[in-house]
């Protein structure tokens, strides 16, 4: 999951003092859902590319670069919107995510290459809704139409 920081988020990153603000926006997406959602961790509105990213109190984290299993990002959101857990509850299947972070001047410009994701669980309760998303999807899906197991292939078993 390796990815290029752009040079000014890497100089935003490592300066003493900096004014620059790190925002990742996230796009959901769903089958049954009449629009998409677009969220940022800001107090104000945020447009990137002539689209809207409503506020909300979230934390993401990155996924760990672990050798070993699918790399995950977890994430925690305020229950400050019931128009969230409306959406949730409507979910049929895998919610589709884009997670891209800017910097606040410059909504515009990548400085995290987005990434594609799905969530596939999430739990809410009357302060918060939390969740993880799979970050490479496509290596938990089967190979093939074919399956080796001891009943069809016991040789290898």
């Amino acid at each position: 999951m390796r990815s290029t920081l752009s040079e000014n988020m890497r100089r935003a990153m490592h300066a003493q003092d900096t004014g620059a603000v790190i925002l990742p926006l996230i796009t959901m997406t769903q089958d049954g859902w009449a629009d998409e959602i677009r969220l940022v961790p800001n107090n104000e509105p945020i447009t990137r590319l002539g689209k809207v990213y409503d506020p909300l109190a979230f934390t993401v984290s990155l996924p760990d670069e672990e050798a070993e299993g699918t790399p995950v990002i977890n994430w925690t959101a305020d229950n400050v919107d019931r128009r969230m857990v409306e959406a949730l509850r409507t979910v049929r299947g895998v919610v589709k995510a884009t997670i891209v972070w800017v910097l606040a001047e410059t909504p515009d410009i990548d400085e995290l290459l987005p990434l594609e994701v799905e969530m596939r669980a999430a739990e809410y309760n009357a302060f918060t809704i939390s969740g993880t998303m799979g970050v490479e999807p496509i290596l938990s899906k089967q190979f093939g139409h074919l399956m080796f197991n001891p009943a069809n292939t016991p040789g290898i078993f």
